[in-house]
Parts: C-alpha cells; structure tokens; sequence
C-alpha cells in the first residue's frame, strides 16, 4: 500500500510520535538500515526483534509509537518474539522499496509468470501423493517420470511428501473485508494501531490501491487481527476500526472474515534463514519455512532451489527453453 508517511508518523488521536529531532533519528536509522548490506546484517549478534528495537538508541515513544506496529505487522508477530535477524530484514526492505498490492489480487502474479510459459506446461487440480528425484506420483494421473522434483508448498505439505522436515510453529492471522459506500479519509495509506487499542493491527482502504477488488460501487476495506477469529471478530474490529479511521461503522458491510492457523511461520532465535533447498541430487524444496516467513523469504528460496536445480542439471538457460 503506498503511502507509508515515513517522514511524519503519527499516533491514532493525532498526537506526533515525538519532537522533530525524534523523527530525523528514525529517517536517519531507517536510511542506515536501507544501505546496510544483507551479510552485515546477517552478521550481527542474534536477539529478538522486540529486544533490538530497544537497543538501537531511538527514543522509546518512537519504537513503541511506530516501529514496533509497523515490524509486528511486516513479520504477523504482535509480541514480536521473531528472531533480530529477519526482524532487520523487514524492516530493510520496508526502508529500502514500497509496499504494494498485486493488482487484481494475490493470485494475479503466479497468473502472469504461468502464462509466460508454454501451453500445457503448468497443470493444476492434481493431488501429489508422493515424490522422488525421478517421479511424481499422483492421485488421479498415476506417475510422472522427471529429471528432477521441487516441492513448492507451505511446511505441512512439504512434510507430508518429504518425511523428516522440520514444521515450525506458525502465527495465525485473521483478515476481515468491509464494505462502504463511502471511504475513510486516509486515501491509499497503511494504518497502524500504535496503541494495541482492540484486535487490528493494520488496517487499509485497499480499493483506493486496487479498485478492482471492490464490489461496483464500493469501498473495500482489510483489516488484519494477529490472531484466531472468535465468534465476536467481526463485532470487535468494527468498534476499533470507529476508532481508527474516526467514522462510523456500524452500516459498512461484512464481505468475508478469513482466518488462517498457519499464516506466517514464526521465526524464534535461533532462526536459520537459509535452510538447505536441496535435499539430494534430483529432490529439492522451497517456501517460507525454508527462509524467512514472509513472501520476500518464499521467493528467495525459490531462487536458491532453482539455481540448485538447474545446476545440478547442467542447464544454462531458462528451463522452458530446453529440449523437452
């Protein structure tokens, strides 16, 4: 979501995180942090991220006014018991890019990398019962032989094809979809809850971003709950949202409550953030589980189990490229 408003951050109430001072040490971190190499990071002592924020010499009300949402809502972690080192990841990557939105929703992007290949290539709708560096072995179409097999799943698929991975224990997330005929105020900005004043931790006018994905005519607002829904969800985030955007709520409509157990996995120091993607010669296996638990550490196990895999087989070139 654009918008992030780095330069002023500002509390729900109106009240300025801190002096003017304040604010030029967190643009001068957050810069410091944009430039600062991965390995360096990396190389630094390992804590947890709520214990480094408060060892980095900001003033307390800007930590706890702004950094601490904003990393609990980049890692799903309110309590933030995340390793320091992913923890300085996010936060890397939020001072150094923007955040944003697939247009026409999450399942827009593998859309668009499946129609870059050959027709036929990608198959969907296939339940895998089992894996070995030279086949697939399916439900409904029996076996496929292969050169080679990457498991691309969350860590309970993946340990179900591939017996001994670790599964980590996960933060479950809650995003709740409200309908208006009329926006909030805020236009295409992120909304912290600095105070922890009810369930949600971050709340935004997402068709001000992707007009698409709101009914015809209507505003679409998410709104995260680092938690388990409950039966009073939806009730609870509406108050809070009153509270945050500082309109009413009580007419805006209910589009969908989605809970998921293992939304993120948690990443508790120690935390290795580049656990091997190659099991053996042939069998390799990529995802969140494998790196840091956000979509950043997805892709860039993939990346790591596809430079793997193609070098294992000799292959220079786009694999889509090759002889069949």
């Amino acid at each position: 979501v654009p918008g992030r408003q780095v330069s002023v951050p500002r509390q729900r109430g109106g009240a300025p995180l801190g002096t003017t001072l304040d604010q030029a040490r967190l643009g001068a971190a957050l810069n410091r942090l944009a430039g600062t190499s991965v390995e360096r990071l990396l190389a630094r002592p390992e804590t947890t991220a709520a214990e480094a924020l408060h060892g980095r010499g900001l003033p307390a009300r800007t930590v706890d006014g702004f950094l601490r949402p904003l990393l609990a809502a980049l890692l799903c972690d309110p309590e933030l018991t995340t390793s320091s080192r992913p923890a300085d990841l996010a936060l890397r990557d939020f001072a150094s890019g923007r955040l944003c939105l697939p247009e026409g929703g999450a399942e827009a992007l593998p859309q668009l990398l499946a129609r870059s290949l050959p027709p036929g290539t990608v198959r969907t709708g296939v339940r895998v019962t089992s894996v070995s560096t030279t086949s697939v072995t399916t439900a409904e179409h029996g076996e496929f032989r292969c050169a080679a097999v990457l498991v691309a799943t969350g860590a309970r698929d993946a340990v179900e094809l591939l017996p001994g991975l670790r599964v980590p224990d996960f933060h479950p997330v809650t995003v709740v979809h409200h309908t208006t005929d009329e926006p909030p105020g805020t236009g295409a900005s992120l909304l912290l809850d600095a105070d922890r004043g009810g369930p949600v931790a971050h709340t935004a006018v997402v068709s001000a971003v992707d007009p698409s994905r709101a009914p015809a005519g209507r505003t679409l607002v998410t709104s995260t709950v680092l938690g388990p829904a409950t039966a009073d969800t939806d009730t609870a985030v509406r108050a809070h949202l009153a509270r945050l955007y500082g309109v009413a709520t009580t007419r805006w409509e209910t589009l969908a409550v989605r809970h998921t157990a293992d939304a993120v996995p948690a990443m508790r120091p120690p935390h290795d953030l580049r656990r091997p993607v190659r099991l053996l010669a042939g069998l390799y296996v990529c995802g969140d589980h494998r790196d840091s638990g956000a979509v950043q550490g997805a892709l860039r196990s993939a990346d790591r189990a596809a430079t793997a895999l193609l070098t294992d087989l000799g292959v220079s070139r786009p694999l889509h490229t090759a002889d069949p």
